[in-house]
C-alpha cells in the first residue's frame, strides 16, 4: 500500500524540524559550558585582585551567549532578530556584572 506524496512530504518536514530541535539542543548544550566557564573563571581570576582580566572574560562570555544565541537561531532556521532570546542570551554575564 503506497502513501500519497502529500504525506510523505509531511513526514519529511516533521523529520527535519525534529532533527533541527535535535541538532539545537545539542549545540545549545556544548557551546553553554563555553559561557558558564568562562564566567567561573572570571570569578577566580577577580578573587586574585586582577579585576581588568575579569571583566574582559566576563565581555567575551557574553560574546559567547551572543554565538550560542545565533548558532542555535541558524540551526532552527529562525530569523536573527529576535530581542526577547538576545536578550535572554546576556542574561548569565549581565548576572555575572552584577555578582563579581
Amino acid at each position: 500500500m503506497s502513501t500519497p506524496a502529500s504525506e510523505t512530504s509531511a513526514e519529511a518536514r516533521s523529520l527535519l524540524t525534529v532533527q533541527r530541535r535535535v541538532g539545537a539542543i545539542g549545540f545549545f548544550a556544548v557551546i553553554i559550558h563555553g559561557v558558564f566557564g568562562l564566567i567561573g573563571a572570571a570569578h577566580v581570576i577577580d578573587g586574585q585582585g586582577r579585576h581588568s582580566d575579569a571583566t574582559l572574560l566576563l565581555v567575551m562570555s557574553g560574546v559567547f551567549g551572543l554565538v550560542t544565541f545565533a548558532g542555535v537561531r541558524l540551526i532552527l532556521g529562525r530569523s536573527l532578530w529576535s530581542p526577547f532570546w538576545i536578550v535572554l542570551s546576556l542574561l548569565p554575564t549581565v548576572v555575572a556584572f552584577i555578582v563579581i
